[in-house]
């Protein structure tokens, strides 16, 4: 009797069965694996690695500052998960009276943090230590940016106006684009820089770091997926249901 189970009525009860079953939701939380500034320098030789801010934007000077961060999906997405949503919070420590725009992009290149840690406000960065990613380096000293202030895509990914002290969320198509193709392509996450206005001075923030005395305060990416029955789970018990009807006649 089995073998009068055409292929086509497998395909077709399996397709119903897919249509049929509701996919299951979840929702991961992770704070940054690494995360790090970069400081405009001219000689690429300062870093903060291992500080407890992180700081973007443009100084009074005016120098540029950015922000890099990284989150490692691991093993707590199935390979088989839609993203749904994606939201990256990030906790401001400095005050200000003035709001500015701040956008993540989508990093381009690896980079690695340093053990290098800024002292005060860390404003003004340190020396750079092997492994800190610089202005100028990707990973100090050998490894180079291929552009001078990091490598990353020029279209954001999500932006939004950024204030006084507390928390900031950026969300996003884009954002969400982002982690559903590092889930597929694991070895192109190398997370988001963030940027505050660059055309004029002043505009910095300083934002809790991953080393942050408060883990609280570090960045976390909060992810929203689904998970649809694979095709293969739902042929077997297309199966199943066929030879079990077939029993019954």
């Amino acid at each position: 009797m089995l073998a009068r189970c055409s292929a086509s009525s497998l395909s077709a009860v399996a397709t119903a069965l897919v249509l049929a079953l509701p996919s299951s939701a979840a929702i991961v939380s992770l704070s940054a694996l690494r995360d790090t500034t970069l400081y405009e320098s001219a000689t690429g030789a300062l870093g903060n690695g291992s500080g407890q801010f992180l700081i973007a934007g443009t100084t009074n000077q005016p120098q540029l500052r950015r922000a890099l961060l990284a989150f490692d999906l691991g093993t707590l997405l199935p390979a088989n998960a839609i993203i749904e949503s994606v939201t990256v919070t990030m906790h401001v420590a400095s005050a200000s009276v003035l709001s500015h725009n701040f956008s993540l992009s989508r990093v381009t290149a690896p980079w690695t943090e340093g053990a290098s840690d800024a002292i005060g406000n860390e404003g003004s960065g340190t020396a750079a230590m092997t492994g800190d990613a610089t202005w100028l380096h990707a990973s100090w000293p050998g490894v180079a940016w291929s552009t001078a202030g990091g490598d990353f895509s020029t279209t954001s990914s999500a932006a939004r106006a950024v204030g006084d002290v507390g928390f900031y969320s950026w969300t996003s198509a884009q954002l969400t684009s982002d982690v559903q193709s590092w889930l597929a392509h694991p070895t192109a996450n190398f997370g988001w820089i963030l940027r505050g206005e660059e055309g004029a001075p002043g505009t910095t923030r300083r934002f809790d770091s991953s080393e942050s005395l408060d883990a609280s305060l570090a960045p976390s990416l909060v992810i929203e997926y689904s998970v649809v029955p694979t095709p293969g789970s739902m042929a077997l018990l297309a199966l199943s249901l066929l030879v079990a009807r077939r029993r019954r006649r």
